[in-house]
């Protein structure tokens, strides 16, 4: 069912901090602040929401985790959908040079292996050693206790790998970005166990300062997970440190990987929808009286101060609600009610009406 009445407010609706986490695209956990929202009002027990179109940005998601450009849905309630703009990170899919630190884009309170390096007495690899961590396309490349799994972005390029310190708020990651202020700005990542013992527990940081949800990844290995979570740039501007940071201080397990590293513009749009219901009318007959008759008698329920009723002869002329209550001629009328307050209109529903002319009196002729 197409809306039929649509009243838009825009604005930007994120001010401050929400966390998102999607485990393959099922939401697992959303909280959202907002000051403003569209209501859409539409008739019928379903509906079609779509997304429209904001130059710059892409990849449209709702707030179920689900991608694409539209959502059908059964039931009223809020609903929202999001794209972003480009992502200001380099290397965010750790597919550039790793060898250099400056064509890595990023830094880390870790030590970096490459796959040349050398570790004596390491029992399994360059990643044998808690906090250290690479790059590579197979965590069992560099570490045999690790689950041999692809990147997230082709199933073959590299990613992140982390061997975990057993300190807390370790930076894993980080990498300076310019921001606009008063801009809504989405930072995720894919992430990914590697060893099912303790699994990761990463926290998102700009500036120094906690942000969002911790990330929590399962302990299957090699399941990746999408985390995200949204920031409000204010009066910031400028150049500021955004970072992954591990919270895990476990000294088994605490291994991962991270891919697909994203910080960008976000766009987002909250719908109030309200389902209506179609009215059901119906009604009596056939009819047949003699000289007149009233069309609002073969209504079930007539209810003139809720519905509007539109009334049609044989040829789909409209009658007048003063003519069809007294209708003179024979014929297959057609009968329509409309909810005032929703504006939702039923099917149309058809009723006979045989008029039986009135008998003349003795004597008197036309």
């Amino acid at each position: 069912m197409l809306p039929v009445r649509v009243n838009v407010l825009l604005g930007i609706v994120l001010f401050g901090i929400i966390g998102l986490s999607f485990s393959g695209l099922n939401a697992s956990r959303i909280s959202v602040f907002t000051v403003s929202t569209d209501t859409v009002n539409v008739c019928g027990n379903s509906t079609t929401l779509t997304t429209s179109t904001v130059p710059g940005y892409s990849n449209p998601i709702w707030n179920d985790g689900t991608t694409g450009t539209s959502l059908n849905v059964t039931s009223s309630g809020d609903y929202w959908w999001q794209v972003t703009g480009t992502s200001v990170v380099t290397n965010g899919d750790f597919s550039a040079a790793t060898t250099n630190a400056t064509t890595r884009g990023f830094t880390s309170s870790y030590t970096y292996k490459s796959s040349s390096s050398t570790c004596n007495s390491c029992c399994c690899g360059i990643l044998s050693l808690e906090g250290t961590y690479t790059i590579n396309t197979d965590p069992h490349n560099i570490h045999t206790n690790f689950t041999s799994m692809g990147d997230h972005t082709t199933g073959t390029g590299q990613m992140l790998i982390v061997n975990g310190s057993a300190t807390a708020n370790v930076t894993v990651w980080t990498q300076s970005i310019n921001v606009q202020p008063n801009t809504d700005y989405v930072f995720s990542a894919w992430a990914t166990s590697v060893n099912p013992q303790n699994p990761a527990q990463l926290q998102f940081s700009i500036d120094g300062v906690p942000l969002g949800s911790t990330i929590n990844p399962t302990s299957v290995d090699g399941n990746w997970q999408y985390f995200t979570t949204t920031w409000n740039s204010g009066n910031h501007s400028g150049s500021l440190p955004i970072a992954l940071v591990n919270q895990n201080i476990a000294t088994s397990g605490n291994d991962f990987a991270v891919d697909d590293i994203v910080f960008a513009p976000v766009y987002r749009k909250n719908i109030h929808l309200v389902l209506n219901p179609i009215p059901v009318l119906s009604l009596t007959g056939p009819h047949s009286a003699c000289g007149t008759y009233d069309l609002t008698k073969t209504i079930v329920g007539y209810d003139p101060g809720t519905y509007n009723y539109v009334f049609k002869d044989s040829n789909g002329n409209v009658i007048s609600n003063v003519n069809a209550g007294a209708i003179t001629q024979s014929g297959t009328y057609t009968i329509t009610e409309q909810n005032k307050l929703t504006g939702c209109t039923s099917a149309p529903v058809q009723t006979t009406v045989t008029i039986i002319p009135n008998p003349q009196k003795p004597g008197i002729s036309s």
